[in-house]
């Protein structure tokens, strides 16, 4: 698929919104259409995929790239990496929502995968949006040979079982007490890994140096510390109305909304994204303005608290 170049001139809402609908755009032509065979499998590869969503994943990506100097002309294999992201994204909810993990049943304001096509075909469809992932990143023709075996390599850890496997896991035993590093432990890895692997493959994609990718690293930390906060709060705090998901599913466990004050909660978050911020400004990159704005929409919901 051929993807308009995103210029990062225009730093408003509806510049944004304009490469969202690029990133679905794109997701929809790397997975088989709902009337491939096995056409229950596809429907549920879709279902969840497509769903909307905010896209934040492949979107920083892509803007990270061009802040570090990716060529316009490259801007498509910025957006395929990022789709490769969303796919294990999506790959991981279909999974995190199962009667085993999390027991949901609402995911995006839909039915969650299980719910509307099975257990079993839910796990295959998960199974498959994994392997199409690595594919997508092995076939990009835009990447140089070494490129895609380090992105497939990164991924793989990313993924694995000292990645978001490794989160998950530590996630299902959180039953007792926890220290505030134990706890950033295990939702850095949860959800950072796939921050740290957008961070990583925007700096491989622009060929940035060590310092750049240093700070870039620091900077996926942070966010990726934030961006789980503010899940967990809104668990606490929004109706599944509200979210659009099933709500509660933290009950029981130590989280750091558990452990302290509202009030305390907020601070560590915007301390994070603080943290997030000078991190970037330590990349010395060039017209960070997009993603500024960019986390700043994500990370909206701060102000109503």
């Amino acid at each position: 698929m051929t993807v308009t170049a995103i210029e990062t001139g225009d730093h408003g809402q509806s510049h944004i919104d304009a490469a969202r609908s690029r990133v679905d755009a794109c997701l929809a032509t790397l997975i088989p259409t709902p009337e491939t065979w096995p056409r229950q499998l596809h429907a549920a590869q879709r279902h969840a995929l497509l769903s909307p969503g905010k896209r934040f994943r492949p979107l920083l990506t892509v803007f990270l790239a061009r802040s570090c100097g990716l060529d316009s002309s490259r801007v498509d294999a910025a957006m395929e990496v990022g789709c490769a992201v969303e796919m294990v994204h999506a790959a991981s909810l279909i999974l995190d929502d199962l009667p085993c993990m999390d027991d949901a049943d609402l995911r995006r304001n839909q039915p969650t995968t299980h719910v509307a096509f099975g257990e079993s075909t839910a796990i295959l469809s998960a199974t498959a949006l994994l392997n199409r992932a690595f594919g997508v990143i092995a076939r990009n023709p835009a990447l140089s040979a070494e490129q895609r075996a380090e992105l497939c390599d990164l991924l793989s850890y990313a993924v694995g079982s000292t990645g978001l496997i490794a989160g998950q896991m530590a996630d299902l035993d959180n039953t007792g007490q926890a220290s505030k590093p134990e706890i950033e432990r295990v939702n850095h890895l949860k959800t950072g890994a796939l921050f740290d692997f957008a961070a990583d493959a925007a700096a491989i994609l622009a060929g940035s140096p060590a310092a750049q990718r240093a700070a870039l690293k620091d900077f996926s930390r942070q966010i990726g510390l934030a961006f789980q906060l503010l899940d967990d709060i809104k668990d606490v705090l929004q109706s599944p109305a509200q979210s659009g998901k099933t709500s509660g599913r933290d009950e029981g466990k130590t989280t750091l909304v558990a452990t302290q004050s509202m009030d305390e909660t907020k601070a560590l978050l915007e301390g994070y994204l603080g943290n997030a911020k000078m991190a970037l400004a330590r990349a010395g990159m060039n017209e960070t303005d997009t993603l500024i704005a960019l986390i700043d929409q994500q990370f909206a919901f701060l102000r109503d608290l």
